[in-house]
This record gives structure tokens, sequence and C-alpha cells, in this order.
């Protein structure tokens, strides 16, 4: 398809505020403020649509955070607000070819910290600018509070960035916040009033929250105990995409609790959590596949691969059962696991 079909829209640089604790002589990045200039973007390179991203015609924002350093080149890219699709990964590519004018601290480059965000629209197609704002503020104060090294007043911005969102009827930030005040973390705490947010974030079919109103009312926890109608809305939740509703139906059919004993649909769910990531849930479905009384080549190949993501992300059960089927496989072998960790695992 010919790049005109699509346009990228290259955005203004977007520095954060000074940090006065960044010593002078330091080597980490310092923050644009009193003394310190703004880089300034002088070539652009243009990132290209992926290829599942443009037969999807996929639309977003993709926002990094970037050091550019004192030759006027991103460097120490990480993304803090995705899209997916491969569309991450073609806006870094882009973004490391850039080139700025330094910023400058007493007429000397430095180091500057900041962000930049990379547009991915289709002209002609329908987009919803305002949703697209709330995800990327979303996610942007999501990273925030969950940065070790914080200032309080990030964290603050970061908390009234997301109860705004929540304000504003933003179903994952109605979430969050709901259970900000369930628990008295970050605002008073008040249960009733952050089940009823978590409630209403469901009702808009956001999935975590989904997930949470069907675990207390499978449990009885702040809501009537209701297993048939709890195991209800879990499901909907992991049709939704809740890795947590994926794994706790993938237990539950697995072990017969509460539900008919149905490995293969325990095998469905854990394999839709494991595509996320979810070391236990690669574990799980490594070892009901490494288990099973007929193994078929392939299906015992799968469990090796699964194994081995769980152990690369410290699981001790996996990194066991791995590490003891490692010396038995053949070199043809071990490419195949290669080739399958790549694909099992959604990027």
């Amino acid at each position: 398809m010919p790049r005109s079909c699509f346009q990228v829209l290259i955005p203004l640089l977007v520095a954060t505020s000074l940090s006065a604790q960044t010593p002078a002589d330091s080597d980490e990045p310092t923050r644009v403020g009193p003394g310190v200039t703004a880089p300034h973007l002088i070539r652009k390179i243009e990132p290209e649509y992926s290829r599942q991203a443009l037969d999807d015609h996929i639309q977003g924002t993709v926002i990094l955070q970037i050091v550019v350093n004192e030759k006027g080149r991103a460097s120490d890219i990480s993304v803090i607000s995705p899209l997916g699709f491969g569309l991450d990964e073609q806006a870094q590519a882009a973004v490391e070819k850039w080139e700025f004018v330094p910023g400058m601290k007493a007429g000397v480059p430095v180091k500057v910290l900041a962000t930049v965000e990379v547009n991915f629209r289709f002209p002609g197609l329908a987009f919803d600018d305002k949703s697209e704002r709330q995800r990327t503020a979303f996610n942007v104060a999501l990273q925030a509070l969950r940065r070790a090294n914080a200032t309080p007043t990030a964290v603050d911005h970061a908390v009234q960035s997301m109860l705004d969102l929540s304000r504003q009827r933003f179903a994952p930030a109605m979430y969050v916040a709901g259970l900000w005040k369930t628990d008295g973390d970050h605002v008073p705490k008040d249960a009733a009033k952050g089940l009823d947010l978590i409630q209403k974030a469901a009702a808009k079919n956001y999935g975590p929250a989904l997930y949470e109103v069907a675990h207390r009312r499978i449990d009885g926890n702040g809501l009537p105990q209701d297993v048939d109608q709890g195991l209800k809305e879990m499901r909907a939740a992991a049709t939704l995409g809740s890795p947590q509703a994926q794994f706790q139906l993938g237990n539950r059919y697995e072990k017969g609790d509460g539900v008919p004993r149905e490995l293969d649909r325990a095998r469905r769910y854990y394999r839709l959590c494991a595509t996320q990531g979810l070391a236990l849930c690669q574990y799980r479905l490594g070892r009901l596949l490494y288990d099973a009384q007929v193994r078929p080549e392939r299906d015992y190949l799968q469990a090796i691969a699964l194994l081995q993501l769980a152990a690369e992300q410290g699981l001790a059960e996996a990194k066991q059962l791995a590490s003891a089927e490692a010396p038995k496989l053949t070199p043809e072998q071990n490419a195949w696991v290669s080739t399958l960790k790549r694909q099992i695992v959604r990027k």
C-alpha cells in the first residue's frame, strides 16, 4: 500500500519540569527549566506503519520518553504510552534517527530528559481525539506512579490527572480511582464509593473492573454472593482481555472448582493470558501440555517454549522443569522452541 494512504504526524518536543536535585556535575540527564534550554528538533524521519497496523487501520498515539544527548540525538528511549501492533517499535526506530539542537546549560550542551508523541493517522478515517487523549494521559499518569524515583510533585500531578480522568468517566481511570478509594491509597478511604466507581467502570465493559466485580461477587466481598453470576461476569472479563480473569477461569476448569473439570477449556483460558506474558499462565499451560497422556511432539515443544518463557521471568517451578528437559532437545528442536517463544507472546 503506498505511503499516501496514511499520514504520520510528527509532534513537538515536550520537556519535563526542572529537577532541583540534579547535581551540576551529574551524568544523569537534566530537565528543562531556569538555566536549561530545551532541545530543538531540526531533522525528523517519518515512521512507517507496521504491516499489521496498516492492514487493521490502527490509529493512535505512541508517547516515548527520551534523553536528547549532547550531540543532539535521542537515546535511552522508553515507551510510556504504547499503541501496539508494531507501532511502538516503528516510532522508536524513527525517533532514533531524529536530529536536535541539544539542550544547553551555561552555554554547554547537556543531556535533557523529554517526551515526544508520535501520532499515526489515516486521512479520511474517523478518529476519536478525545478518547485517545484520555488513553495517553492515563498511561502517562500510570507510568509516573510506578516510577520508583518519582518526586512527590510528580506523584501528586499523576494522581490529580487520574482523578480528573475518572471525573470524565474514563473507565480505566474510574477503576483505578475506585481501587484507591476502597484501600485509602492516595485519597481518603471510602469503600462504598470506591466499589461504586469500580462497578460503573465494569458497566462500561472495562475488563479489569469487571474482573474485580466478578471476584467480589463470587466471594461475597462487598456484594451479595452469587457464584453463577460472578462466573458469568468473569467469563465476560476474560473475553474483554483481563488476564486475571483468564487465569482464574483456567485454574477453575483445571481443578473443577465450581465448574466441571475441563482441561481443554483450561488450556484455552491459560493460552489467552500466556500470550499476554503472564508467567504463571505460561507455566500452567506448559505443564498441562507436558503432562498430557497423549503428547505429540508439537505439544511437547510448545510446553518447553512456555516453560522457558516463564522461567525467564523468574518462576522457579518453570525453571526447574525447563532445565531438566533442556539436555534432551536436539538442535532442530531447540531452533523450533526459539521460534515458538517469539510467536507465543503478542507484541
